[in-house]
């Protein structure tokens, strides 16, 4: 077992509960003395507000011993114990953490090459796109889905039978390159749920990035697990001049 302490929640995936394992929140932190990524799922209860939501403070006792055999990735641990701390962060405070997350960025090649599991795209200004796209029961990549939103249903969690996709640009040596992934940040989620619209909120952001992870199965494949928005000229001089002088 390892403690880890002073870590802050910064994204976190929908809902979610298998036939095997309870509902949870899988939750991307991180940790500032550390300046690194973890990962940990945060057990849901109907009706009731998740332990930690995005900015909140806390540590969790960690362990690998009780993973899924499949989850070699660095980052995962399993939370046995979460303390969450009685902290508000100050716009300071926020501004100094999105520091340290940017100071984190490499290209998904690199990421990839390193073997992480979470990793930062900062996508080019306005070139984001968001869709949503309905599940059929005529395609066989959708029916294990249509049997999870059944299943979750049962228990009165609310599963989408959509998927939400994000497209956009982003520079990488020089160049404007295209990306598409799926999308699935928890509060965007949430929004939908209530029948609101997320997405003009988040086209709004004057300067976003995204906190990108990959499952346990599929190593080189990235998803969005969070939007952010940076304080101004952060981007360009702890992510993207860090960058350039890395080539």
């Amino acid at each position: 077992m390892q403690t880890f302490s002073g870590c802050v929640c910064i994204a976190q995936a929908r809902i979610i509960a298998g036939f095997k394992r309870d509902s949870h929140i899988c939750t991307i932190a991180f940790q500032p003395s550390q300046s690194r990524f973890l990962r940990l799922c945060v057990p849901y209860v109907q009706g009731r507000s998740p332990i930690i939501k995005r900015w909140s403070v806390f540590d969790f006792d960690g362990t690998k011993e009780t993973l899924p055999s499949i989850d070699t990735r660095d980052e995962s641990w399993d939370a046995l114990d979460i303390r969450r701390r009685s902290v508000d962060l100050t716009i300071n405070e926020k501004a100094r953490l999105h520091k340290s997350i940017l100071s984190n960025y490499k290209y998904e090649a690199e990421v990839n090459s390193a073997k992480k599991s979470i990793g930062i795209l900062i996508p080019e200004p306005k070139s984001l796109r968001f869709q949503t796209i309905p599940l059929s029961p005529h395609e066989p990549k959708d029916q294990k889905k249509l049997e999870r939103i059944a299943h979750m249903n049962e228990q009165g969690l609310w599963f989408p039978s959509f998927d939400v996709k994000v497209e956009g640009k982003y520079r990488q040596d020089g160049r404007s390159k295209r990306f598409a992934k799926k999308l699935l940040a928890w509060d965007v989620y949430e929004a939908l749920r209530k029948q609101l619209d997320p997405f003009q909120q988040i086209y709004k952001f004057r300067n976003p990035y995204m906190i990108t992870g990959n499952t346990s199965q599929t190593r080189n494949g990235f998803m969005v697990i969070g939007v952010l928005s940076a304080p101004d000229r952060m981007i360009e001089t702890c992510a993207i001049n860090q960058q350039l002088s890395l080539v």
